[in-house]
């Protein structure tokens, strides 16, 4: 059995299409659970609605996507009592996903267990642009290589023509299957330093450390709405802006879950989340010059364009 999990907070659309894509699945023995942390349009009376096998559970508006996470595990692991042949996925609400999803990813658990499995990541509206395929992570020096990028070139025909599986280095929350042992050795997420960001990756680099091999199966996709997640700390931004994105909670710079991941996971972490914090802050500057300089050659050709 693949008991599922979902933490939404206001995406109805988003929400009832990902549902509908689990109702296609080939793979029947699953069961969904929603939890609804604390969302104001209607998300959990039209699931109840039109999916009612779906479990709803409500939230507090504060769980965020550890703890609403770890709020279905519970859930799972009091009411159903799994084996430990079973597994839990978790999944965000901004993606689709095809028929044979599950079921290729329980193929890549039987292939290559035991492991965790993660999945690829594509655009939703550019299913061949590839997001996310596997990851070097330098716990040395703050650096994590998206294979998607390096090794791919954003190209999900060249990745399936590479291979059907990546041993990987850490693995991303939207897509990962879990056997229920995995939970007995590392625990639940870490809800109380990661609330949001980084959550996932905790606990795959905790799982890796614990003897878990984190595979990403290449038949295993979703695709991915890019301008539904968090923050998008690459676009422009006002100095205050960048301040405040380093405090927020749905923010991937928020400094303090930083500089956990650095203290749990780093052998140095001082100098870890120092230069972490130090790439960030030289990223957001490097970015104003280079869009200071952008506006003013625009300007400046502009004159040139309108001098007699």
């Amino acid at each position: 059995m693949i008991y599922i999990i979902i933490a939404v907070h206001n995406r109805r659309a988003l929400t009832l299409g990902c549902l509908t894509c689990l109702a296609q699945q080939t793979l029947t023995d699953q069961r969904v659970v929603v939890v609804d942390d604390g969302s104001t349009d209607g998300t959990s009376e039209h699931i109840s609605a039109q999916f009612p096998d779906v479990v709803v559970l409500p939230g507090t508006g504060s769980l965020w996507w550890a703890g609403a996470t770890n709020l279905g595990i519970r859930y799972v692991l009091d009411t159903f009592s799994p084996g430990a042949d079973d597994f839990i996925l978790t999944l965000n609400d901004d993606t689709k996903i095809q028929p044979d999803y599950l079921a290729s990813l329980l193929t890549a658990y039987r292939v290559n267990a035991p492991c965790l499995v993660g999945s690829v990541s594509v655009d939703v509206n550019a299913p061949q642009r590839l997001l996310y395929a596997g990851t070097h992570l330098n716990l040395r020096f703050p650096n994590i290589e998206n294979w998607a990028d390096t090794r791919f070139n954003n190209s999900y025909a060249l990745l399936t023509k590479t291979g059907s599986y990546f041993v990987s280095e850490s693995l991303p929350g939207r897509g990962m299957l879990i056997p229920l042992p995995v939970f007995n050795v590392i625990g639940l997420f870490d809800e109380s330093h990661f609330q949001h960001h980084m959550a996932d990756l905790d606990f795959s680099v905790s799982a890796r450390k614990a003897g878990f091999q984190l595979v990403i199966s290449a038949a295993s996709v979703v695709h991915e709405y890019t301008d539904a997640t968090g923050i998008n700390v690459m676009r422009p931004m006002s100095l205050n802006q960048f301040w405040q994105a380093l405090s927020a909670t749905r923010s991937p710079i928020n400094w303090k879950t930083r500089y956990h991941f650095a203290l749990k996971q780093a052998p140095y972490t001082y100098l870890y989340f120092g230069l972490d914090m130090l790439r960030i802050i030289g990223g957001y500057a490097l970015r104003q010059i280079r869009g200071h300089l952008y506006a003013l050659c625009n300007s400046s050709s502009f004159a040139k364009k309108m001098s007699p």
